[in-house]
């Protein structure tokens, strides 16, 4: 299989200390107000004149993907359909975004493909038909719909369907159709307004929603990229309800323990079994409103968690002493307020923490006002390795110019993305390009025009392993 695909010139993972100081947030770019992306709205938009409230506050998640050095931001912003110039409906969007610039890529894709999901397909529908999104650590992009009370669809009098299913979409890479993994008919829940996705989706993942205003998640094992047909009920112990935007954690050191929160519910320390272990003792009163969405990072070995603030910001607590021992003197700091264009519809919004070279990134996405992105610096960064392994890769021509044909055999059980990523002998991150994964022997070109003479390590990277080669350019 051989296949013609852009380098993409980014910034590159690189591990190594740096020195200690006060910890301060270097805003790198606040897209908001006048200059947040067109794609942002403020709800008034639908079915003109008066809008539609319920529109507002699209922009529901962000992610950011070690894997493919991308940031991903899901909108359900409003399109003229008709075109008789008045937007209509919220369709589902998922933005690709250069981490560092908050602009699309350079090269590559500024969307996600959704054949299959937007108001002309089948699949199309729920309380909101796009409105969270992450990813795992072996490529693939997961999203979601929300449902306000899932159950079976219903087909009206005039043929038209209401979709109340709860839906859980996968791109198993950047090109890739969505494909929809779960397709959930029953409760009467109010689900999706948070997705959270613990694991590698090769081998072993769980995929956890939880259920609006009650103690319960819903849990979906996934073992070799196949998800189990139901779920999982977890009933979260001592307490009576997560709120709203339920956000489930991992604790990376303990497979068992998982951190949730939610509007109303401070990070809590449960095992996947439901059972309490302890809930940080930091003063939430003190606390703006709207802390929610808690994402955790390892960094520095710390255990790290990002959360959202209904002020336009992203807090962040160390949760290294766990549960309980977690008080005020563990609270890192807030990024900068960006500022507001419009209301914060519902106090929503979403945030996730990003490793770039040696440093820790926030991003932070506020529904209807814009993006941001800052990186934290004072923190002390660790060594991170990825268990090499023989791919049998090679390159050809080699000497190069203009381009060169990376071959590499993957194993028969391969599925995913593969990803081949291009240094300098500084060990400088130069460029990616990502490939669905698949059995034996392939072959991908790539665009090696803008590369200076010099000689360059390539490493294809596959299922958290890597196999690496040298490449020179006239």
């Amino acid at each position: 299989m051989k296949k013609l695909l852009p380098l993409l010139l980014l910034t590159t993972f690189l591990y190594s200390g740096i020195s200690a100081q006060e910890v301060s947030f270097v805003e790198i770019w606040a897209k908001y107000g006048v200059n947040a992306p067109a794609w942002f709205t403020d709800g008034t938009e639908p079915d003109q004149p008066g809008g539609d409230n319920s529109f507002a506050g699209t922009e529901r998640g962000i992610v950011y993907s070690n894997y493919s050095g991308h940031l991903y931001v899901s909108s359900r912003h409003a399109e003229d359909n008709n075109s008789d110039g008045i937007p209509d409906r919220g369709e589902p969007h998922v933005y690709v975004l250069d981490p560092l610039t908050g602009s699309a890529p350079a090269f590559g894709i500024a969307q996600l493909l959704t054949s299959g999901i937007t108001s002309s397909d089948a699949n199309f529908g729920g309380g909101y038909p796009l409105n969270n999104v992450t990813a795992t650590p072996d490529g693939s992009i997961i999203a979601c719909n929300m449902t306000l009370a899932s159950g079976p669809d219903i087909v009206g009098t005039d043929g038209a369907i209401t979709v109340k299913a709860f839906r859980v979409y996968r791109w198993s890479w950047e090109q890739d159709i969505p494909s929809m993994i779960i397709d959930y008919k029953e409760g009467g829940y109010r689900l999706g307004d948070k997705l959270s996705v613990i694991g590698n989706w090769d081998t072993e993942a769980y995929i956890y929603a939880g259920i609006s205003e009650s103690n319960k998640l819903l849990r979906w094992k996934v073992t070799g990229g196949i998800v189990d047909a139901a779920p999982t009920t977890i009933t979260l112990q001592d307490i009576t309800t997560a709120g709203t935007s339920i956000t489930v954690a991992p604790v990376p050191s303990k497979s068992d323990w998982i951190y949730v929160s939610g509007k109303g519910l401070a990070p809590t320390l449960f095992t996947t079994g439901g059972v309490n272990l302890s809930q940080v003792a930091i003063n939430m009163a003190s606390m703006p409103s709207s802390i929610i969405a808690g994402r955790t990072i390892e960094y520095g070995g710390r255990l790290l968690m990002i959360m959202f603030s209904g002020d336009q910001s992203a807090f962040i607590l160390d949760l290294t002493k766990q549960g309980e021992n977690v008080t005020d003197a563990d609270i890192i700091g807030f990024t900068p307020v960006f500022g507001t264009k419009f209301a914060n519809a519902y106090g929503e919004g979403a945030v996730d923490f990003g490793i770039i070279s040696e440093d820790l990134y926030a991003f932070v996405c506020a529904p209807s006002n814009g993006i941001a992105c800052y990186r934290v610096d004072g923190l002390i960064n660790s060594v991170k390795n990825i268990k090499t392994e023989e791919f049998n890769v090679s390159a050809y021509p080699n000497p190069a110019n203009d381009f060169v044909n990376i071959r590499y055999t993957l194993p028969q059980d391969a599925r995913g993305a593969v990803a081949i990523k291009i240094f300098d002998m500084s060990g400088k991150f130069i460029g990616l390009t990502a490939d669905e994964a698949q059995a034996g022997p392939q072959e991908i070109q790539i665009n090696t025009s803008k590369l200076s003479s010099g000689t360059y390590t390539y490493q294809v990277v596959y299922n958290q392993k890597l196999s690496t080669g040298k490449l020179i350019i006239k």
